[in-house]
């Protein structure tokens, strides 16, 4: 496993802990800073994020802020959500999952950004049925773009006016039916590639334990403008080469 990979686990994952935006960025490093073919980058994202999931999972149950019935109702939609965006990922060419996934950091940028939210509204005041939706779509559209769920439900559960805290305990537990739904649905792993994603995703989940405490200790809003402003550019960096190519 080489240092690159590493650090960009250590800093994923600190962003995946603390404000949940963050494990976007893995697929267009993977891809483009250390050669993957982007199918593959996907998967191997994708398989990654079960050990934050359970890493955060734990972190955020200590500090007593997961509600694990609206987790449960979440989870009904995400996992035919998410093993229908891993069939959906390998069907489609690299340049369509490229502009989706371009579109994804780019709103979620501009979400976290802009978002005025005072998150006056717990998770469970949603309703049953508006969290499957909730959670289909979130399962989508992570395993066909390789992110590990928070980087959808933090935005839209902010937008909805969902305590931030709140937001960020539920996504930690989403990562993990996806990345399991997720990897049924790509079953195109090597022993290898099994072996890497289960590294990357350890370190992964050392920085979810970091980015937990700095999400109590830190300005959080401050935090999410600097990543929103990371997102933009590289959303528009992605367009860019996709253009040029």
């Amino acid at each position: 496993m080489s240092p690159l990979l590493i650090v960009l686990g250590l800093i994923t994952g600190t962003m995946i802990g603390s404000i949940g935006v963050g494990g976007v960025l893995l697929v267009p490093a993977l891809f483009y800073g250390l050669g993957f073919e982007l199918h593959t980058a996907t998967a191997l994202s994708s398989w990654s994020f079960l050990f934050t999931g359970i890493v955060g999972t734990f972190t955020y149950w200590r500090m007593g802020r997961i509600s694990w019935a609206v987790v449960g109702w979440l989870t009904a939609g995400i996992l035919p959500g998410a093993f229908l965006g891993a069939r959906s990922n390998l069907a489609l060419s690299s340049s369509v999952i490229i502009l989706a996934l371009a579109i994804l950091i780019l709103t979620s940028g501009v979400n976290s950004l802009f978002s005025k939210s005072k998150g006056d509204e717990s998770v469970s005041s949603l309703g049953n049925a508006r969290l499957v939706l909730l959670g289909l779509f979130t399962g989508f559209g992570s395993a066909l773009t390789g992110n590990g769920g928070p980087v959808l439900l933090v935005p839209i559960l902010m937008f909805m006016n969902v305590q931030a805290l709140a937001a960020v305990a539920a996504s930690q537990v989403v990562q993990m039916p996806i990345a399991l739904s997720a990897a049924i649905g790509f079953n195109i792993f090597s022993e290898s590639y099994w072996l890497l994603g289960t590294m990357l995703g350890l370190v992964q989940a050392v920085g979810v334990v970091l980015g937990a405490r700095i999400a109590i200790l830190l300005n959080a809003e401050q935090m999410r403008r600097v990543v929103a402003l990371a997102l933009i550019a590289v959303a528009l960096l992605m367009v860019g080469r996709l253009l040029i190519v």
